[in-house]
């Protein structure tokens, strides 16, 4: 079953969902991209990791580093962010001064560990608390800083 909170936040709210992954333990990060070699998937902590403008993360307790599991293709290597036990960030970027898209964070809980599904589950509704707001979609969230934002005429776009 796959799990997802779709929401609109500014980008510097950002760093209070930093501060509070870092304040549940040990919490690790690593972009989604291809490299050439399994020994450049690096995990670092979540504080270092997300000042990297990648637009997509993992994100997992740093127990679960080991466990990540690979995709090899003639593109090179990637974390399969399906069957890697952490949650996918897709970071909201602006598109324009104007234009703001959304953030998510999403997960296959099938095969996962039960732990991970509690942690990811706890970050998830943490997430819902801080933009209990909804736009466009009763299940689309909006924080109160960007929901002001869009008031004041900030496009909201997917």
């Amino acid at each position: 079953m796959t799990a997802s909170v779709q929401y609109w936040r500014l980008p510097e709210e950002e760093a209070a969902m930093i501060d509070y992954l870092s304040s549940r333990g040990s919490v690790i990060a690593m972009p989604v991209r291809r490299v050439a070699s399994v020994d450049q998937l690096v995990w670092r902590p979540v504080s270092e990791a997300l000042e990297e403008p990648d637009p997509t993360f993992l994100i997992t307790p740093g127990k679960f580093a080991a466990d990540m599991n690979v995709h090899v293709d003639e593109d090179g290597v990637a974390a399969n962010v399906v069957t890697t036990p952490a949650l996918f960030y897709a970071r909201g970027q602006f598109v324009d001064q104007r234009t703001l898209t959304s953030t998510s964070l999403s997960v296959e809980w099938d095969d996962k560990p039960a732990e991970i599904v509690r942690w990811g589950r706890n970050v998830m509704q943490w997430v819902r608390r801080v933009a209990p707001g909804s736009y466009r979609y009763k299940h689309h969230r909006i924080t109160a800083k960007a929901d002001a934002a869009r008031a004041a005429g900030m496009e909201m776009v997917f």
